[in-house]
């Protein structure tokens, strides 16, 4: 657009050239005869020839004129070489950007092959074991006709089963979520630190996620929620019965909460400054 803009405007001052130019040569030819007509008395206005003496004035005129255009073409040339300088410049950064957002979904893909979780003398390796952990998620809905009496003892019943897949695997998810989450830092750092437009930055963070893929943000959405639920619904009873362990997933939700809020933030103009200060408060406070 500013390309275009400039690109016109320089045809504009060249066109400003050619009237002036124009109207130069026609006053000078028309100069002489001019004089001849009101001064037709040589011996009042001198030789005819001498009238042209008049026109260096003109002539100078003339050639200024084409300094000034010749400058005001070559500041629009120079303002147009800055603005795709610019230009490059940002694509560049998109390009470098781009590049390490995928070195960091590399690492995160690293870190889902070496997950591994047994359970019942089976054993699930990477993508199978996200797979066996999605299809064990043990949802449960609430429709109308459902009571609450219902809908709690359905829940601590889930998350029962779901804590008893955890336990076994307690160290395994939580080298798991450190891994990840290293991952999803340096993207935090690569998104608030990088100096591209909001959409630009909410388009790279958008374009991580969907390379990790639904199934494995529904695992890790799944895992931290349960942590979170575990207190909710479950009682004393409940892990003397079980001897489950209290809060399993807690030190692996520190770093799978802090995915999963990433993962649904959604950037704007109006909103960046504010996530970036967040951000800039957490690291703060890390070191």
């Amino acid at each position: 657009m500013s390309h275009t803009k400039d690109k016109i405007e320089s045809d504009n001052y060249l066109l400003i050239f050619i009237f002036i130019s124009l109207g130069m040569i026609i006053i000078s030819i028309i100069f002489p005869f001019i004089i001849n007509h009101f001064f037709s008395n040589w011996s009042v206005s001198g030789t005819f020839g001498d009238t042209f003496g008049a026109l260096n004035a003109i002539f100078s005129g003339l050639a200024f004129t084409g300094v000034i255009v010749t400058i005001l073409i070559q500041r629009t040339e120079l303002s147009l070489q800055r603005t795709e300088m610019q230009e490059t410049r940002k694509e560049f950064l998109l390009n470098r950007t781009t590049t390490l957002v995928y070195s960091q979904l590399d690492r995160f893909e690293r870190s889902i092959s070496d997950l591994t979780i047994i359970y019942n003398g089976k054993t699930y390796v990477g993508n199978d074991a996200i797979l066996f952990l999605d299809d064990n998620k043990n949802e449960v809905y609430h429709p109308i006709d459902k009571t609450e009496e219902q809908y709690t003892a359905e829940m601590k019943e889930a998350i029962l089963k779901l804590l008893k897949i955890y336990s076994t695997n307690k160290s395994q998810i939580e080298k798991f979520a450190h891994n990840a989450y290293n991952s999803v830092e340096v993207m935090k750092r690569l998104i608030f630190k990088t100096n591209l437009e909001a959409d630009q930055l909410n388009d790279l963070k958008n374009l991580f996620f969907v390379n990790i893929g639904f199934i494995n943000m529904g695992v890790i959405e799944r895992m931290s929620e349960v942590n979170e639920l575990e207190f909710k619904y479950l009682l004393a009873e409940d892990y003397t019965k079980t001897q489950l362990e209290v809060g399993v997933l807690i030190t692996a939700n520190i770093f799978l909460k802090s995915i999963k809020e990433f993962y649904k933030l959604k950037l704007t103009n109006e909103n960046f400054d504010q996530y970036k200060a967040k951000w800039k408060e957490s690291v703060r406070n890390d070191y």
